[in-house]
């Protein structure tokens, strides 16, 4: 019982220099770039909103006229 317990600390000791190794190799955008992206998919977003709500009004139109 007592050597599992070690051995999950070792794991768990392991993991999280292996994660912070992993944090180090990331390569992190640029302020500006960030933002510049960030208003694309803000925009990406709001596109998408119109367009999925103009197709939704075209479908209950449709569907109120059917029926």
């Amino acid at each position: 019982m007592k050597t599992n317990v070690l051995e999950l600390i070792k794991k768990g000791k392991k993991y999280l220099y292996d994660v912070k190794a992993e944090l180090n190799k990331i390569v992190w955008p640029e302020r500006d770039k960030a933002t510049k992206t960030t208003y694309v998919v803000l925009v990406f977003i709001v596109l998408v909103t119109i367009f999925l709500g103009l197709v939704d009004i075209g479908f209950s139109k449709i569907i109120s006229f059917i029926i």
